[in-house]
């Protein structure tokens, strides 16, 4: 194992952006052990875990400052809570107080003798999201990092800062790690010559031409948002991890919860009357069950459960897979027979069947839809088979839902939301609620685990991404019942909608599949560089003025999506807690209007201006249907002092739900390209004022913050931006 080499802080009074020098080599921590001496910020220390001890000593003292905790956007959580979720000075779970001293260590101060002429990044982008970096965790939005990349390496150099206050799973992040990765950057059409120049090809006359577009090397990216749950897969996304040490932690857990509760998932294969029998009386003995000594055994994949209704003629109880599910067919019947008195039924002409209980953690009487298991999906070796619940099945399901588990697992009340909230009419009311009682066992158990393990951050964010297909939200494709294609559909984005037909999946199995996939992300990335990530509200960052050099990001777009309702389950794992006050969205329950949502967002973007470096440029990814909401991005950025300069599209391929199926929703995100003045053009403003010389004096440079050619498919574009009349509401 190699000890890391001491760097030596770059001199940027002597930068030039043509210099060519591996910078690549030169901005990367070096590969840092949990044994060997790391180096941070300029700092030495023994060891990586050193390394944490100390910065953690540092927060833990400033969280104990009371004006340190009323920083907006501070997240709701204890101190130990937060300090057990960061890893400073990389990663604060709140607003992080070493962000400074990253700047300081890594920017390059602003210099106005610099030069630096880049014109809006005026292509369409078109990147997919089927790559194994995009997918190795889940998330409500999230904008392909290779997509972002084309957008970092036009407007920025090796060793740049780049920053993303809506960072959402840091995909900015992980992109401008990429863009020293020679691989990655070639595998986008680009070519890269040994000296690290990338060129990019152009259609001229007819023929390809490559022209130099950017330097090969890694960008330092400072990475915020408001969810703790987004800030901290940010991090994992990008903290430095070895494949081989996340493999073997993941299965040593994986087993030891395999202990636990391993038998939870066990079915008789084709058993016998006598065998059920048998397996019925170990169920209610004291001794631990072991259905091996009965019968041939299967591991359960997936329980379907299904809503139970009462007949509105004859009140008998109807099952509501076994009534109106055409497995043949694969759909859902609009009307069906009552299986007791052959009245026709209708799922919406039915009430619920309800049952009553004493929440073991509550400890008050909660009245909730009842539910019954209609299917099971178990192995036995290779092969699946499938089986009707038997007495038995059913058995083992009551002796789970009777347990106490020793295990911590929240249990906080859903909070205040339309969302958040949707599903207290059915008796779902709390965190541990959407959980059945054997995957919630389960879950307990591996963040006990994890505890242990010294890959815990990694392996609890692997877990995480499982938490919504593990619930009761998690839905059976019915379409594929007569296929030989996989009968999971997932959930429904950004809802915490509870179908009537669904899939208790395995976590063990879940988890187990999922450990590939992550590794393989883990293999693709830059192992060395350390971005910084933190957790707040994007209109106050602790960012020193005048210290980035681009900015990209893909903010919240109104009623769209309500965030902290949506992460509300994940961080009651965490313990961390969004602070919603500040939280830019349109919500009717909480209180804020389309106004409030603009106010919020030029408060965000008055917050970038001031630590973007004059003259450089931001980047707006944007996806809604309103008109209005579009207005309000647009207001927003020129309240913040923002001039917009060009409008593109970035198709991500794969479009939403919504997307694809409504004929209003847009099809392409677009992306707005707006620029910050440099000092002197306001300087001048404040001193002619609106005189005629101080219009043409804004027009000469605003024109040359557009782009001169714009080419779609081979063809040249107009340039809307550049029409008089624009020019003149500018």
């Amino acid at each position: 194992m190699s000890a890391a080499r001491v760097k030596t802080r770059p001199n940027f009074g002597s930068w030039s952006n043509e210099q060519d020098e591996s910078v690549n080599d030169l901005f990367k921590e070096e590969t840092q052990t949990q044994s060997g001496p790391v180096e941070c910020l300029g700092q030495a220390f023994p060891s990586d875990q050193a390394r944490r001890e100390h910065f953690l000593k540092l927060l833990a003292e400033k969280l104990k400052n009371p004006e340190f905790r009323k920083i907006e956007g501070f997240p709701v959580g204890t101190d130990e809570a937060i300090l057990a979720l960061s890893d400073p000075p990389y990663y604060t779970a709140c607003p992080n107080p070493f962000l400074e001293d990253f700047v300081r260590y890594y920017g390059k101060p602003y210099d106005t003798s610099l030069p630096y002429g880049k014109e809006p990044f005026a292509a369409d982008v078109s990147e997919g999201k089927n790559d194994p970096i995009y997918n190795a965790h889940s998330y409500h939005t999230k904008v392909p990092h290779k997509a972002i990349m084309r957008y970092i390496l036009h407007y920025t150099q090796p060793g740049d800062l780049i920053y993303d206050g809506f960072c959402g799973t840091g995909m900015t992040g992980v992109a401008a790690q990429m863009c020293g990765d020679r691989s990655v950057v070639q595998s986008m059409g680009f070519r890269v010559e040994s000296d690290g120049t990338i060129y990019e090809a152009t259609n001229e006359a007819g023929r390809t031409v490559w022209k130099p577009f950017s330097k090969l090397g890694v960008r330092r990216a400072i990475l915020n948002d408001l969810a703790p749950a987004a800030s901290f897969i940010a991090y994992n996304y990008n903290t430095p991890a070895d494949v081989s040490t996340f493999e073997a932690e993941a299965r040593k857990s994986l087993s030891a919860v395999e202990k636990d509760c391993g038998w939870m998932y066990e079915t008789l294969h084709l058993p016998t009357q006598a065998q059920i029998e048998s397996g019925l009386r170990h169920v209610f003995s004291e001794e631990p069950l072991d259905l091996g000594t009965i019968g041939s055994t299967g591991r359960i994949n997936y329980t379907v459960w299904s809503d139970v209704f009462t007949c509105s003629e004859c009140a008998g109880e109807v099952v509501f897979w076994d009534a109106a599910v055409d497995v043949k067919a694969g759909a859902v019947r609009d009307e069906f027979d009552c299986p007791h008195c052959s009245s026709k039924l209708t799922k919406r002409g039915m009430e619920r069947a309800w049952e009553s209980r004493i929440d073991i953690v509550t400890k008050q009487t909660v009245r909730q839809a009842k539910q019954a298991p209609v299917m099971i999906n178990y192995s036995v070796g290779k092969k699946r088979f499938e089986k009707r619940p038997d007495a038995l099945d059913k058995a083992i399901v009551n002796k789970i839902e009777r347990l106490e588990l020793s295990n911590w697992y929240p249990t906080d009340r859903m909070m205040e939301g339309g969302e958040s909230r949707r599903n207290d009419p059915i008796g779902i009311t709390h965190v541990h609620h959407f959980y059945t009682k054997r995957n919630l066992a389960v879950l307990a158990s591996l963040r006990a685990h994890l505890k242990k393990s010294p890959m815990e951050g990694q392996l609890l964010c692997l877990v995480g991404d499982q938490l919504p297909r593990a619930s009761k939200m998690h839905k059976i494709a019915v379409s594929r019942l007569n296929t030989n294609l996989s009968k999971t559909a997932g959930i429904l984005a950004g809802t915490l909608y509870v179908p009537s037909n669904q899939i208790e999946y395995s976590v063990l199995e879940m988890i187990a599949y999922r450990i590939a996939d992550v590794a393989s992300y883990l293999g693709k990335r830059d192992r060395t560089t350390r971005q910084l990530v933190f957790t707040g509200s994007t209109a106050n960052t602790l960012i020193p003025d005048n210290s980035l050099d681009y900015i990209f990001v893909d903010p919240p777009f109104g009623a769209n999506i309500s965030y902290s309702e949506l992460n509300f389950l994940w961080e009651a794992w965490l313990k961390v807690f969004t602070n919603i006050a500040p939280e830019a969205i349109e919500s009717r329950a909480h209180g804020k209007s389309l106004n409030d949502y603009r106010l919020l967002m030029s408060s965000c973007f008055k917050e970038a201006f001031s630590k973007l470096k004059p003259g450089r440029w931001m980047t707006v990814e944007f996806s809604n249907t309103q008109a209005s909401v579009w207005n309000t991005i647009q207001t927003s950025l020129q309240e913040a002092g923002f001039v917009v300069a060009n409008v593109s599209a970035l198709d991500k391929k794969q479009g939403s739900f919504k997307a694809v199926t409504t004929t209003t929703a847009v099809k392409q995100d677009l992306v707005i390209s707006a620029y910050k003045p440099n000092g002197g053009l306001e300087d001048r403003f404040a001193k002619t004022g609106g005189t005629e010389d101080s219009v043409w004096d804004f027009a000469r440079t605003h024109l040359n913050y557009l782009p001169t050619v714009k080419i779609k498919n081979g063809a040249l574009e107009f340039i809307s931006e550049r029409d008089p009349r624009i020019i003149f509401d500018r």
